[in-house]
């Protein structure tokens, strides 16, 4: 049986609704950040680099969330990650931006959020900040306008962790700008029943599409 360490809402939840489309049973094991649980000695065990997602499966440990994604879409055949080119190929640069580009750009703004204690000073960082996401919204939103998905016509774990992202903004002080395109993917895949389980198994509220 698959082991997730995660953290309600973060990237982890990507990998919490992907096992649930997958229909995989799985043991969630949380992991409360706030309270420093990855900083103690038996998880960084399991994770020398303090973070989740951790996915352990027969003993055999992932530590890349972007990396599980594929394992597991990949291992049980699941068409969020399309088989034939050029769709295999477009599914996967998606994914990456959301991990490698979207995904730092908000962690940047938690990072100014947790270390900035001057308030003077946090607020033009932060606004070059959700500047430089909305610049990403932008890009998402242009290519939603004449795809129903992030990567073409069919849903990939990319549309998941995108949707996920999107969240974390509802933390901001300063709200990211999100396009309708945006919106409408957003209000869709979270509607999914295997988001809806995750949100539900989590304790999460999606602030987003509400």
């Amino acid at each position: 049986m698959y082991q997730l360490y995660y953290s309600p809402g973060a990237c982890s939840m990507a990998i919490h609704i992907v096992l649930n489309e997958l229909g995989i049973p799985f043991e969630g094991i949380k992991v409360n950040l706030q309270a420093g649980e990855n900083r103690k000695p038996e998880f960084l065990k399991i994770n020398p680099r303090g973070m989740v997602p951790v996915l352990v499966e027969d003993g055999v440990t992932i530590r890349e969330g972007a990396a599980m994604l594929i394992h597991l879409m990949e291992k049980h055949s699941s068409p969020l990650l399309p088989k034939n080119e050029p769709a295999r190929t477009k599914a996967l640069e998606w994914l990456m931006f959301a991990n490698a580009t979207l995904h730092p750009a908000y962690g940047r703004g938690f990072f100014l959020l947790k270390n900035v204690t001057d308030k003077a000073a946090l607020e033009p960082l932060f606004k070059v900040n959700v500047a430089i996401i909305n610049k990403l919204w932008e890009e998402v939103d242009t290519q939603l306008a004449n795809n129903r998905y992030i990567a073409g016509n069919q849903m990939t774990s990319a549309d998941i962790l995108i949707t996920v992202i999107a969240n974390w903004g509802a933390h901001f002080p300063l709200a990211p700008t999100l396009g309708k395109n945006a919106q409408r993917l957003f209000a869709e895949v979270s509607a999914l029943p295997s988001f809806q389980k995750a949100l539900k198994d989590e304790g999460v509220e999606y602030k987003i599409a509400a």
